[in-house]
């Protein structure tokens, strides 16, 4: 089942009754990708290994970039959120467990109007601690990875975008990518 032709249409429709900052709708070919990314996840990332939503678990790089190019649209939208101290880490993880829930919802949204949706977000917090590797997933239906596991240059892509990713102090913007 192919994409209507007015899928902008479509997601306009629906997409200002969420907490959206900002948002862009892309091309397979606007989706800038890096191979390198994964070796950020490896060295500076404490989930990766420790989670289903993270590598090595969501496959090979190749076969995350494969995935995605399967897609031909893809919608990147941000969030802000004010926080009383950007530099404290549980201020700025609360804001981030909002946007993973706006990226739920958004793609609840997305699914009762496109067939196959890949949704990609700052990756998954809904259980306090993963049950990789010991036991299934908990929630795979609300479980997202990370854009950088796919090997996707998501900060390159906002700035390519003209989209906003510092809008000043003790605010925090989230971005999530769902490729349909």
């Amino acid at each position: 089942m192919s994409v209507p032709e007015n899928h902008k249409e479509i997601i306009e429709s629906f997409i200002l009754d969420y907490p959206v900052c900002e948002y862009r709708f892309l091309e397979r070919e606007e989706l800038i990708f890096s191979p390198h990314v994964r070796t950020i996840c490896q060295t500076d990332c404490k989930r990766y290994g420790h989670s289903w939503a993270c590598p090595p678990v969501v496959g090979t790089i190749e076969e995350c970039i494969e995935k995605c190019q399967h897609y031909q649209h893809a919608f990147l939208f941000s969030t802000v959120t004010d926080v009383a101290d950007s530099f404290d880490m549980e201020g700025c993880l609360d804001a981030r467990r909002d946007h993973e829930e706006v990226s739920y919802q958004i793609t609840q949204a997305f699914k009762e109007h496109f067939p196959d949706v890949l949704t990609l977000t700052t990756g998954c917090m809904i259980c306090e601690e993963c049950a990789y590797p010991d036991e299934p997933c908990r929630h795979p239906e609300k479980r997202f990875s990370t854009i950088e596991s796919h090997g996707i240059l998501i900060m390159q892509m906002a700035a390519m975008q003209e989209m906003n990713y510092d809008c000043g102090c003790n605010i925090v913007t989230y971005f999530s990518l769902l490729l349909y």
